[in-house]
């Protein structure tokens, strides 16, 4: 919280990411008991910068580019804010319906995500297109799920690829 002081009053202001209005987030959405001892500050708090990397490589790729606004190019932009690999290693394992994290070694123990965060494009405006434009620009969500250890996974809804990494 910022404190700003005037010559009559004390302004309070918080600090407001973009990932804190764009951003639709689900708490445990796995139900997870071990997670819902938490309160949401707590499990918001445990994804850190993740979520702000989320955000502005989904805005910058749907701005820059819409027609290559795919999960590889989300990633990519993810990789380079976050600086430090990220999904560049190639992570390994899988995420199911639920977004329970798989991992390649069965003696891990699956892993409920922490949150999930969704983007929605945007493409309303586009309506008035012909068919074929329309497709394209036709509002997609984009799923961002953190699990413990800083894995991340993202994916288009519930079906299609999913690109797997670690930001710790």
């Amino acid at each position: 919280m910022t404190d700003t002081r005037t010559e009559n009053q004390t302004v309070e202001a918080t600090p407001i990411h973009l990932a804190d209005i764009m951003l639709d987030r689900e708490f445990n959405p796995a139900g997870d008991p071990i997670l819902s001892r938490a309160t949401p500050n707590q499990l918001l708090e445990a994804c850190g910068l993740i979520p702000h990397f989320f955000c502005d490589a989904c805005a910058n790729c749907e701005v820059e580019n819409p027609e290559g606004f795919t999960l590889d190019n989300i990633a990519d932009a993810m990789d380079r804010i976050y600086q430090y690999g990220g999904f560049s290693y190639g992570w390994k394992g899988t995420v199911d319906q639920k977004g329970i994290y798989h991992a390649p070694d069965s003696e891990d123990p699956p892993l409920s995500p922490i949150m999930r965060f969704r983007y929605r494009t945007s493409g309303a405006e586009f309506c008035h297109l012909n068919e074929t434009d329309a497709k394209l620009y036709q509002p997609r969500v984009i799923e961002c799920m953190v699990y413990r250890y800083a894995i991340v996974a993202i994916r288009e809804r519930n079906d299609g690829p999913v690109r797997i990494g670690r930001f710790d």
